[in-house]
């Protein structure tokens, strides 16, 4: 198996590239945000090598954490290859992760090929494969540390408060309130 691949490259395509690395040139399949790529130029990627009866595939990512997150969406039943590249383009990792702890099935629906069923199908799978250091949500204007502070103090963990942060009404406005909220409507 692949797994890294470090080399020059030699030519660019609309979402895959070759690879030259020691006088062999691999081809390696990427996302098609690939503007910043220039030939001759030496990189490294972390591969994923998908393995079929009929053919052999090499998938780049420029971070393990990336590599990572398709690796994780490879995992459930119905998305391929090809399906979590298109995922990974649509968003970064992080906003990936954020969706799947929200429970955010919009996010899922806005990307080429994916239907209800799959966005659901995703969320529901992955959502206890992210680990609580994996959310990103701090960072994000629905949730403040005091409150999440508050629901832990509660005993809830954090992968079961994620999922109601989202549905939280725009005019509650205070922590205490919030927390209210989250109690009498995660007991449902």
């Amino acid at each position: 198996m692949i797994a890294y691949l470090k080399g020059l490259v030699k030519y660019i395509g609309p979402n895959w590239l070759i690879l030259d690395v020691n006088g062999v040139g691999y081809n390696v399949k990427l996302k098609t945000n690939n503007e910043k790529l220039k030939t001759n130029e030496i990189i490294e990627l972390f591969i994923y090598h998908h393995i079929r009866e009929d053919r052999s595939e090499l998938y780049g990512f420029t971070s393990m954490e990336e590599l990572q997150v398709f690796e994780m969406l490879l995992e459930v039943n119905g998305v391929g290859p090809k399906m979590a590249q298109n995922i990974l383009e649509k968003a970064e990792f992080s906003k990936i992760k954020n969706a799947i702890a929200k429970g955010d099935s919009s996010f899922f629906l806005s990307i080429s090929g994916v239907g209800k069923k799959l966005a659901t199908k995703i969320i529901l799978e992955l959502k206890n494969k992210i680990s609580d250091s994996d959310f990103d949500i701090l960072n994000s204007s629905d949730l403040s540390t005091d409150l999440l502070d508050a629901m832990e103090s509660l005993g809830y963990k954090k992968s079961e408060i994620y999922p109601h942060i989202g549905k939280i009404p725009d005019n509650i406005d205070t922590t205490e309130k919030k927390v209210k909220w989250l109690l009498k409507n995660m007991q449902k």
